[in-house]
């Protein structure tokens, strides 16, 4: 366990950098089109893999219309080989070797000396004066005509079978090209009808990220119009109050100590509306300066001493409270005072009237998408305790967000669920006696200090800064840049000086 000493970060004095206002009437959340983008996204991306194996298939086929087409080429150049040797070999057989063999059956049948003609000249000049030679050599001219003829015949038979066969590999590859075609046009066909669903899916996300905003206080995408104030609730945070209730929802929850070592929670409400919050408690004296960021928030407690009342009157808080508006709050069967419950609804509801002077917040935080890297000097860390004298406070890194305990017992709302904000931001506070009651404690707000911002599995040292009432809390490096924290509910503990751990 490594401790980090709040004297170990030396602040620096840099001049203040506003925060711009953002308008009124920004977006709160909507799970649906969130869910719906998420949907579309997923379905964006399964287009593009279809898309591209589709790319992959109709580039083979591309290749074997091809290698189709040459192959028809090749065969269709046998073809006509074949059957120009076919021609050559009928002329061939139609030559002069058939001739003399007509001439020399004619001759030998009829023993016309026309016919004989030939062979007496071929006998004279070989010097044979033998009758018997005519016979013969009749009988050598017609025993090559004959062996010639079977010769072209059986030329005449090879070339017809070859020609069958080079006809039935074309038709073969004829075929299998009218497949390949058939099965590329039906290939091409799905992927133009995929690429129509991949335009219009890219143009419905184009249009609900043209839709979406960005909750004020967490940073969170949304799509619901929200044009409220703030609504800060103090709610108890002894052991007899918890679990509590709406805790959750809160957008941003502050612990301040009180007295005896205990602490409170001043929770802020705006992009959520809880069914119940609780148990109320009372305010302190430094809720005033504390939640004066908020311009002019609703402000809803159980009450308070007449030094607190007046103060809370002299303040740009809006009092909505018990002490005013006891219609507004009910009480349930736990033990007093821990039983005080209210319905945020409500409380909006008629503090949104023309009777109560309220403002817009402006963002507290800044923001960075999951990935960006974290500004200042970020070190790996597994949480943090806090010891507040009376109350200790353990957060615990989970992988997705910061697991809360107090007194070594989780931190759960009425629904069992685990506080576990997005960011914790360790801010070291200066506390002096209220002038309301000197026993009570009362947080410095204004000014600056040093602080531990744990986001993301890391914990960066920062400063904090505040410099007017109406000024929302500014947390910078040692350099003066802002820090960034992923989107989500954050808590602010607001320890003493020297009393926390880094784990």
């Amino acid at each position: 366990m490594e401790t980090l000493r709040t004297s170990r970060f030396t602040p620096v004095f840099v001049a203040a950098v506003a925060v711009a206002s953002l308008a009124g009437n920004m977006p709160a959340s909507s799970q649906g089109s969130t869910a719906e983008i998420s949907d579309l996204e997923r379905r964006r991306d399964e287009i593009t893999v279809e898309l591209g194996q589709l790319d992959a298939e109709l580039g083979v086929l591309d290749d074997n219309l091809e290698r189709i087409d040459n192959e028809i080429d090749v065969r269709e150049a046998a073809i006509e080989l074949v059957a120009d040797e076919l021609e050559r070999t009928v002329n061939a057989r139609r030559g002069p070797e058939h001739t003399r063999l007509t001439i020399a059956l004619v001759g030998f049948t009829s023993g016309d000396p026309r016919s004989t003609a030939l062979l007496d000249e071929v006998r004279v000049l070989q010097r044979d004066d033998e009758p018997s030679r005519r016979r013969e050599l009749y009988e050598a001219v017609i025993e090559d005509a004959r062996r010639r003829l079977e010769m072209f015949d059986d030329q005449l038979r090879f070339l017809a079978a070859k020609m069958t066969d080079v006809r039935a590999t074309l038709e073969t590859a004829q075929a299998e090209q009218t497949a390949t075609e058939t099965l590329h046009g039906e290939t091409g066909s799905q992927r133009a009808k995929l690429a129509v669903e991949l335009d219009e899916t890219e143009r419905r996300i184009a249009l609900l990220l043209s839709l979406q905003g960005k909750v004020l206080l967490t940073g969170e995408v949304t799509f619901d119009v929200v044009n409220r104030p703030v609504l800060a609730i103090k709610i108890d945070n002894v052991v007899a109050a918890r679990p509590q209730a709406g805790i959750n929802d809160a957008d941003m929850i502050f612990v301040e100590e009180v007295e005896g070592g205990l602490t409170r929670l001043a929770a802020i409400f705006h992009s959520e509306t809880p069914n119940e919050v609780g148990p109320v408690r009372s305010m302190r004296t430094g809720d005033f300066d504390l939640l004066a960021q908020f311009n002019s928030p609703l402000f809803a407690t159980s009450g308070g001493n007449r030094g607190s009342r007046e103060a809370l009157g002299n303040s740009t808080l809006v009092d909505i409270g018990a002490a005013t508006h006891g219609a507004l709050f009910y009480r349930t069967g736990r033990s007093a005072p821990h039983n005080l419950f209210t319905n945020p609804a409500n409380l909006w509801s008629v503090g949104s009237g023309e009777d109560y002077e309220t403002g817009s917040p402006s963002p507290v935080l800044r923001f960075r998408e999951p990935g960006d890297p974290i500004p200042g000097d970020p070190r790996p860390a597994n949480g943090v305790t806090i010891n507040y004298g009376h109350t200790t406070v353990e957060y615990a890194w989970d992988g997705s967000g910061w697991a809360r305990s107090q007194d070594n017992s989780p931190t759960v709302d009425t629904a069992g669920v685990r506080a576990k904000p997005a960011t914790v931001i360790v801010q070291f506070t200066v506390y002096v006696s209220s002038a309301a009651d000197a026993e009570s404690p009362e947080a410095i707000t204004l000014g600056q200090g040093q602080a531990w911002i744990f986001t993301d599995g890391q914990v960066v040292p920062a400063v904090w800064r505040r410099n007017e009432l109406l000024d929302v809390f500014e947390y910078v490096d040692n350099s003066g840049n802002f820090i960034t924290v992923l989107p989500g509910q954050s808590w602010i503990e607001m320890p003493r000086q020297e009393s926390a751990t880094v784990n």
